[in-house]
């Protein structure tokens, strides 16, 4: 399925961003523990609208639904998804961006993070 597929993608960006992002908050409390809240939520949410993907497909197969009214649930509730996943992303993208604490290898990731977020539809 190509909508839970870009949206576990988007996901994932948003979860390294996150990460990376708490490595450069150093002594910001608060802001890693939202960051890693967010992450969480965004996870959680990612496994969420994948179970209900499979139960769609099961309503769909027996008939309760049709598959064009299936895909538009599922295309709405992705899109929603996503914009939070680019949100999170972008927003833990930011919170690192002016760290000193950050190692190179930590900086490359968030470069290709970044990158991967403004390529994503």
């Amino acid at each position: 399925m190509l909508v839970s597929t870009r949206s576990r993608r988007l996901v994932a960006v948003a979860v390294t961003a996150a990460v990376v992002a708490l490595a450069g908050c150093g002594d910001d409390e608060k802001k890693a523990e939202e960051l890693q809240k967010q992450g969480q939520e965004l996870q959680a949410e990612g496994q969420k609208l994948q179970k209900e993907a499979q139960q769609t497909a099961d309503d769909v197969k027996s008939g309760k639904v049709s598959p064009e009214d299936a895909a538009a649930q599922l295309e709405a509730k992705s899109e929603a998804l996503k914009e939070k996943a680019k949100d999170t992303s972008q927003s833990a993208i930011d919170a690192a961006k002016d760290s000193n604490n950050l190692t190179d290898d930590q900086k490359k990731q968030l470069e290709d993070a970044q990158k991967q977020l403004d390529a994503a539809p």
